[in-house]
C-alpha cells in the first residue's frame, strides 16, 4: 500500500531535509529464488530510511529499559526472509501462491491485502513499516504508536496470553524484561495479512517473538524478530532490524481512507 507519505516520507524532507532520510539508496532488483524468470523480480529494499537524528537533538536516556520516544526503521525490505532477497522457509504450496502474487504485481495487478484496504497490517510486516513510530511506556503497559495508518500495539508486561484469543489484525502481545532486553512474544493473530509486501502466507498459527534492546549508546534501538508457523514453513527463522532514535521527529496523522490511492477492486490493487 502506497500513500502520499512515502517521502513524508518527501513532506518532510521539503520541511527539513534532516528529519526524513528516506533515501533511494536501493541494491540492484533480485529475482524470487534467484530465478531466471524476470516475472519474479523482486521489489528493491529502501537502503536508508532513517538517518541520525540532527545535530543537536536531545540524547536518548542512558537508562537500557527506557525506550520512551520516537524510532524510525534505518532501511525497508519488501521481502522478510532471514536476510536480504530470500524469502521466508516456506513449505512448497506457500512458495507457490509467493510466485503468484510477486509475477502478479510485476504483471501491474498485484494482489490485494489487508493494508490495501485500510485494515492493520499485521504481524512481523507492520514493524517493517518506513514510518516513524513512538513508543510509550506507562505501568503495566507499552504501547507502540504507529504513524502508519495509526496502527496500534498494546504490549501488556509481565502477564499471560489468555487461554482464548479471538484472532485480529495484530494479535495479542505480552513483554517481560530479560536483563536489559524486552521481549515481546505476539500470538492470535489471524491469516488476512501477509507476512511482507510481496505476499508471503502466514496461517493463524503464527507466532511473533520480538527481542529488543538499546545499542550504540541508545541512538539505536535493536530488533530480533523471530517467526515461527507450523502450517506454512517449513522452520522458524529470524532477522535483525535497527530503529534510529528520532526526538526530533512528530508522527504525522495518516488518513488511509481519505488517501487510499490503492484501493483494492475485486481482490486486485488498483492504482489510482
Amino acid at each position: 500500500m502506497i500513500k502520499t507519505n512515502l517521502c513524508r516520507v518527501a513532506v518532510a524532507v521539503a520541511i527539513a531535509s534532516v528529519s526524513c532520510g528516506v533515501q533511494a539508496q536501493q541494491r540492484p532488483a533480485q529475482r524470487l529464488n534467484n530465478s531466471d524468470d524476470p516475472g519474479l523480480t523482486l521489489t528493491p529494499a529502501i537502503g536508508r530510511v532513517s538517518a541520525e537524528a540532527p545535530a543537536g537533538s536531545r540524547a536518548p536516556t542512558a537508562d537500557p529499559r527506557d525506550f520512551e520516544g520516537v524510532w524510525w526503521i534505518s532501511r525497508y525490505e519488501y521481502l522478510l526472509g532471514p536476510s536480504a532477497g530470500v524469502p521466508p522457509p516456506l513449505k512448497p504450496e506457500y512458495m507457490t501462491i509467493l510466485e503468484r502474487r510477486v509475477r502478479a504485481k510485476n504483471r501491474g495487478a498485484p494482489e490485494a491485502d489487508a493494508s490495501t484496504d485500510c485494515r492493520p497490517h499485521g504481524m512481523p510486516r507492520l514493524m517493517e513499516s518506513p514510518y516513524p513510530i513512538r513508543i510509550v511506556q506507562t505501568p503495566g503497559q507499552i504501547t507502540f504508536m504507529h504513524e502508519v495508518a495509526h496502527n496500534i500495539r498494546r504490549i501488556f508486561m509481565d502477564q499471560q496470553h489468555p487461554a482464548k484469543l479471538k484472532p485480529n489484525y495484530l494479535g495479542h502481545s505480552v513483554g517481560r524484561w530479560e536483563g536489559d532486553t524486552l521481549v515481546v512474544d505476539t500470538t492470535g493473530l489471524n491469516d488476512k495479512t501477509f507476512i511482507d509486501d510481496e505476499g508471503s502466507t502466514h496461517s493463524e498459527q503464527i507466532h511473533v517473538v520480538e527481542r529488543y534492546r538499546k545499542i550504540n549508546g541508545g541512538k539505536d534501538l535493536e530488533l530480533v524478530m523471530q517467526v515461527t508457523d507450523p502450517v506454512t514453513l517449513t522452520q522458524p527463522y529470524s532477522y535483525t532490524r535497527i530503529y534510529k532514535w528520532r526526538p526530533d521527529v512528530k508522527p504525522a496523522e495518516y488518513v488511509c481512507e481519505e488517501n487510499n490511492r490503492n484501493a483494492p477492486e475485486n481482490g486486485v490493487t488498483v492504482a489510482k
